[in-house]
Order: structure tokens, then C-alpha cells, then sequence
């Protein structure tokens, strides 16, 4: 039995590794490599970016976010450990209202906290738990311009609770399962241009897609290797086509779904596909069509401009 499985095991590897350099290059997404943003962080996690263009990082060891601007010039940062206002305990998601308000998933807190564009504290609220539950363990936030919702992956209880902007409770769904609207450790959230939600579902490896009311939509990838599979998503963007862009941290590629999840392909130069270590969060910037996708272990930020 253990032969078999060290068998299987070296299978599967030998498997990535062929497929990783030979066949993702089928069904280009088309980019040009514009610039890495070297950051001095310990693993960042996520991004956003500012009305203005300004690119905002989350660098949670470090308890705070660093803030850059278009061209990937370093401008001020905010954030240090602690529980007070405008303190951090492990922070890992962010996002950025229409209107310019920063919200920062506070994860070790158990709290979302709200800022100005310029780092200066507004208010912040907790994330609460049911009775049965383990602390809310917010890992991401999302500011939706449908009645100021404010949605937010409790990755522990695996669920998805959404707020007024003013920390007023609305409603939840989600538990633990495989089924459609179940989640095993929901992450990083992002939104399209109708308000529907999309929740990358770590451990179920795919992305699933909701109505802003949290009913089921669509399940976009499964587990695998393959082009159109996903052996371990972790960030989500849909840019201004209703295109799903999704990062895979073990693949290191960046592939793209239509919003119903039909594979259209993966992110490349060249007619190759595009390497990544461990990309994680990712952003577009759709005036420019430009895409930023964080890679942690390299502690950079990668920015490229994808082809209409």
C-alpha cells in the first residue's frame, strides 16, 4: 500500500511538471510584461487598487499596507501590530469602495476596519460568530455598491457574512460540504458589474458565483491539473468583458473562465504561458488593462497589460 501510494504521489508530480511546461500554452490570453514592483514585505497576500490608480498591498506579517503608486513608486504606508484603531493582527484582504473607503479584513482581530485613501482610521466593526462556531476568521472583504453591502469570507466557519458599511449585520450563508453554496475555507472575494459575487473556494478548488443575495449561480473549475482545472486557486478578478481571471498558487498560472465558468484560457507572453510564484491576490485596472497579480514567496507584484 505505501509502494502504491509513493507511486501515485511521484505520478501526480511527474504529471505537473510535464503539463505545467507543455501544455498550458494552448488558448493564450494574451500580455505584455510591463513591470515587477520588488516590495520589501514578508509574503503579501492581496491587492487593490485606489480610484486614482494608486496600488494598495496587503502585508499582513508585517501588520500593515503599503501603498504605491501607478508606476510602482513607494508613497506611505499605515497599519502596526496591536488591537487599537487603525492596528493590525495579521491582516490579510482588502478592497476599495466607489467612493474611496479602504477596508482591510483585520483577520487576527476578528474585524473589519475602514479607512480614507490616505490611511487615516474611520470606523471598524466585528465579525461575528454564531454560538457553535469558532471566532470569525475574516480573510477577506468586499465593498459592493448594491446597499452599501459589505461581504466578508469567514474562512474558518466557512461562510460568507455580509454587513451594512456602518457594521450592521444583514445575512449570512455558506456552512462546511462540498455541495453547491457549501465552502471548505472560502478566500478571496470579487464582484462584477452586476453586484454578483464571486467566492474562490480553497479547498473545493474552484470559484463559486452567487447572486449579491447569496443564491447559488455557477461553480466555475475543478480540481486537476489540466487547463481549465484547478489544483489550488486562491485569488479571483473579473474585468470589464464579465471575464473570471484566477490565480493558482501550486500551478503558478493565472487562468480564465467565462463568468459561467466555460475555460477560455490562460494568461500569456508570447504565446507561452506565464510563470508566477505562488500568485495569490490579483487586480485589474480596467482603464488601462492592466492586471496585477501578487506573488508572494517572490514578495513582488507582477503587472502586466492584457489585449482587449
Amino acid at each position: 500500500m505505501i509502494k502504491t501510494k509513493i507511486i501515485i504521489y511521484f505520478a501526480v508530480i511527474f504529471t505537473v511538471m510535464v503539463i505545467s511546461d507543455i501544455c498550458w500554452a494552448t488558448d493564450c490570453i494574451g500580455s505584455k510584461f510591463l513591470f515587477d514592483i520588488q516590495l520589501k514585505t514578508d509574503q503579501p497576500s492581496d491587492i487593490a487598487i485606489g480610484p486614482g490608480g494608486d496600488i494598495y498591498v496587503v502585508d499582513g506579517v508585517n501588520n500593515r499596507i503599503i501603498v504605491l503608486n501607478s508606476s510602482g513608486k513607494r508613497k506611505f504606508e499605515f497599519g502596526q501590530k496591536g488591537t487599537g484603531k487603525g492596528e493590525f493582527k495579521y491582516p490579510l484582504g482588502i478592497d476599495i469602495s466607489d467612493d474611496g473607503k479602504v477596508f482591510i479584513a483585520d483577520t487576527g482581530n476578528h474585524r473589519i476596519q475602514v479607512f480614507n485613501l490616505m490611511g487615516d482610521f474611520i470606523d471598524m466593526f466585528k465579525v461575528k460568530s454564531g454560538p457553535e462556531e469558532k471566532p470569525s476568521d475574516p480573510v477577506d472583504v468586499l465593498a459592493s455598491g448594491l446597499k452599501n453591502y459589505v461581504y466578508i469570507s469567514d474562512n474558518d466557519n466557512h461562510k460568507i457574512s455580509v454587513y451594512n458599511q456602518n457594521g450592521t449585520f444583514e445575512f449570512e450563508w455558506g456552512n462546511f460540504g462540498e455541495e453547491p453554496g457549501e465552502f471548505r475555507y472560502p478566500g478571496i472575494l470579487a464582484q462584477n458589474e452586476y453586484n454578483e459575487i464571486f467566492v474562490v473556494d480553497v479547498l473545493n478548488t474552484r470559484v463559486q458565483k452567487f447572486d449579491p443575495f447569496g443564491n447559488f449561480i455557477a461553480e466555475i473549475g475543478s480540481w486537476g491539473v489540466l487547463p481549465g482545472k484547478l489544483f489550488r486557486p486562491k485569488g479571483v478578478a473579473v474585468d470589464k468583458k464579465n471575464r473570471v481571471f484566477v490565480t493558482d498558487s501550486y500551478m503558478g498560472v493565472v487562468q480564465v473562465f467565462s463568468d459561467l465558468g466555460r475555460f477560455i484560457g490562460v494568461v500569456c507572453e508570447n504565446n507561452k504561458n506565464r510563470k508566477f510564484v505562488t500568485p495569490v491576490g490579483i487586480a485589474m485596472d480596467d482603464k488601462a488593462w492592466r492586471l496585477f497579480v501578487v506573488e508572494m514567496r517572490a514578495n513582488k507584484i507582477n503587472v502586466s497589460q492584457l489585449q482587449p
